[in-house]
């Protein structure tokens, strides 16, 4: 019986294994010199060397309270050919599953975002991760593999209440004047955001200057900055500077 819940520990580790196998699958179909739209100056090589290398470097990170002191010694040999390339990647990946499955979820760790330092934050960054830059992997190679609604979904909660936060705080941005109601049409997930008193964000359905509506996995990639063919699935509401001004804010 199947007894993973979405938004637990063994949820996101089933995801992150299976985004794994899809990314591998693509790395193995090539080329590696293909070029990743979703990060400009990466080809399918520097990619996977790059989730690789973040794979190895947040399981130190779990394992130990604190980052390593250089993320070097985690490259991959450059001359190696698609298949080692893709076993190096699920070999990494294997160990960091290792780790989080054992982890305190709710004890002390070490993270470089802007909300608590526990360690539930591991499991679900790395899945929300990987699932988005296995997604770039077969864009760039092929055919995409749909990212569940629920994942999705996760995903944006989970970009607005780290990565949005982290933006907000960073020094020469123009931040909105306004708020933005983002809306799921085919799963559950919605989300107010303001800068009323700094950084707010509220779950709930409510009335923003502007709004995005539209299935989670094109909400979730072009919070992303991706640029895809579902983005005409987005409805857009209300006044279209804030949304710009929002979206202005997004990360790659």
């Amino acid at each position: 019986m199947n007894t993973e819940a979405p938004g637990d520990r063994d949820w996101y580790l089933a995801h992150l294994g299976a985004d794994v196998g899809l990314f591998a699958g693509a790395v193995r179909r090539g080329p590696l010199e293909a070029p990743v739209g979703g990060c400009p100056g990466w080809d399918v090589r520097q990619l996977t060397a790059h989730m690789g290398v973040i794979h190895r470097w947040a399981r130190h990170c779990a394992a130990n309270g604190a980052p390593p002191e250089s993320r070097d010694q985690y490259r991959p040999d450059p001359e190696l050919d698609a298949d080692a390339l893709a076993d190096w990647l699920v070999s990494g990946a294997a160990a960091l599953v290792d780790v989080l499955r054992t982890i305190d979820l709710e004890g002390p760790t070490w993270h470089p975002f802007v909300v608590a330092k526990l360690g539930r934050v591991w499991p679900r960054r790395q899945a929300q991760e990987t699932s988005v830059h296995r997604w770039d992997a077969e864009h760039a190679t092929g055919a995409t593999t749909p990212i569940d609604p629920a994942m999705a979904s996760d995903g944006i909660d989970e970009y607005l209440d780290l990565m949005m936060r982290r933006n907000v705080t960073r020094e020469s941005v123009t931040l909105p004047v306004g708020s933005l109601h983002l809306h799921c049409t085919d799963t559950n997930g919605e989300w107010l955001m303001s800068l009323d008193d700094g950084f707010e964000l509220v779950r709930a359905h409510a009335k923003g200057a502007a709004a995005l509506r539209g299935p989670a996995e094109a909400l979730l990639l072009r919070l992303w900055n991706r640029d895809t063919d579902r983005a005409d699935e987005l409805s857009p509401v209300g006044d279209e500077s804030v949304l710009d001004a929002w979206l202005a804010l997004s990360s790659r």
